[in-house]
């Protein structure tokens, strides 16, 4: 997957497993080299009185580390995940109603919060939320010699000068959230930007090929469906 990119731009092997979880609406694990993420989605379900809103649903967002308690990075974490599902999901969709969001940290080598916002738009989809546009989360650094560097683990990010995360939506192709840290020029934050965005486009195209293969392996849904060829559905055959 990711195999049309420029040479230029090196992604780690990315792969996902879809409806893992039984005990909730939607579940997703991304693999992206040695990181790992899974993302269980339940919802809509009833809030409580104090915390319900008459003209959208409450999205509340639990990050769990793979290992010890939790820290202050965590709730950076659900923070920044938070942001992302109030700009995509349709919340007025579900008033008087909460989507709970856990999103359990297995293994982390790296590009993590990229690793996690990709989890996280599975889920929603195989939940099958309302959304505006899917997703997709790309983290780049820079390195010493003021090369970009795509997908970077978690080495290469300690050894950076700066680094990026970028999430893109799928409707038109824009950024939707930055994050930025150490020190960069204008002209290398808008090449990654730029280059970013390519990587996304892909993404987006292993997230249809994802759903295309879930498809494939439940009967039920080969039968009750149309056919789905590159994310579009086509009519089928008089």
């Amino acid at each position: 997957m990711l195999a049309t990119l420029e040479n230029s731009i090196r992604v780690r092997p990315i792969s996902s497993e879809l409806s893992i979880l039984g005990n909730c609406d939607g579940s997703a694990r991304v693999k992206q080299g040695n990181s790992s993420v899974l993302v269980g989605i339940w919802g809509p379900i009833e809030v409580k009185q104090s915390k319900e809103d008459p003209e959208k649903c409450v999205i509340e967002t639990t990050v769990k580390a793979a290992t010890g308690q939790g820290s202050p990075l965590d709730k950076m974490y659900e923070e920044a995940l938070n942001q992302t599902c109030e700009q995509i999901v349709i919340t007025s969709a579900h008033p008087r109603t909460c989507i709970q969001v856990i999103v359990q940290i297995e293994s982390e080598d790296g590009a993590i919060v990229a690793v996690m916002k990709n989890a996280l738009c599975l889920a929603l989809m195989d939940a099958g939320i309302p959304m505006r546009s899917m997703f997709a989360g790309v983290s780049c650094v820079q390195q010493e010699n003021g090369e970009l560097l795509w997908d970077p683990t978690a080495d290469e990010e300690e050894e950076s000068t700066a680094k990026y995360t970028f999430v893109y939506e799928n409707s038109k192709n824009n950024a939707i959230y930055v994050h930025c840290t150490g020190e960069s020029t204008i002209e290398q934050y808008m090449l990654a930007l730029q280059k970013s965005r390519q990587v996304a486009m892909e993404v987006f195209g292993f997230y249809r090929e994802s759903f295309e293969k879930l498809l494939r392996k439940d009967v039920k849904f080969q039968v009750l469906l149309p056919p789905i060829i590159k994310g579009e559905i086509i009519d089928e055959p008089e």
